[in-house]
């Protein structure tokens, strides 16, 4: 069976489709808006630089890169020294290619002895074969939050102190 349609018929068609197309259209263009007014409201409110849990991270990544040090120096039977640039806020493994970069927001700060400072005036602690060292607390900070990384001068013992931990 076949239908045929008149001219008027298809124009009402075609102008029903065209209005049901135009109402998707705004709708699409409120959900957006309102898409865009959610962000706006909650970017605010998210946490900038680094997290309290990423300064602690950062603590350990330098721990850790002071231990493989102190373990290649009593492996090898020799010195092996990990750099610290205040300046670029950078811990250099002496034993590898592995270094830590910490973010603008994060303090480096380094307490250590003289005998830490190499002839060019730069930070290294230094670990001999013992297990010996010049010993060092670095402060790893942001706002309130301190984590220390301290290494004992003796015996190259090397912990993490979280911040509100005496000791």
């Amino acid at each position: 069976m076949r239908r045929t349609f008149s001219a008027a018929a298809v124009k009402s068609l075609l102008r029903g489709g065209a209005a049901q197309r135009g109402v998707i259209m705004l709708d699409m263009v409120i959900a957006v808006a309102l898409l865009a007014l959610l962000i706006l409201l909650v970017l605010p409110a998210l946490p900038r630089g680094t997290s309290a849990a990423r300064l602690g991270g950062y603590a350990s990544e330098v721990a850790a890169v002071l231990k493989a040090d102190r373990n290649a120096a009593a492996r090898a039977g020799g010195e092996v020294s990990t750099r610290i640039n205040l300046a670029e806020r950078k811990v250099i493994s002496g034993s590898g290619s592995r270094a830590v970069s910490l973010p603008e927001d994060v303090t480096l700060d380094v307490v250590a002895s003289d005998a830490c400072r190499t002839p060019g005036n730069e930070l290294a602690i230094v670990f001999g074969a013992d297990g010996r060292t010049c010993g060092a607390v670095i402060s790893l900070a942001r706002g309130a939050l301190n984590w220390r990384v301290r290494v004992n001068w003796l015996t190259g013992f090397i912990d993490v102190v979280p911040p509100n931990r005496q000791g």
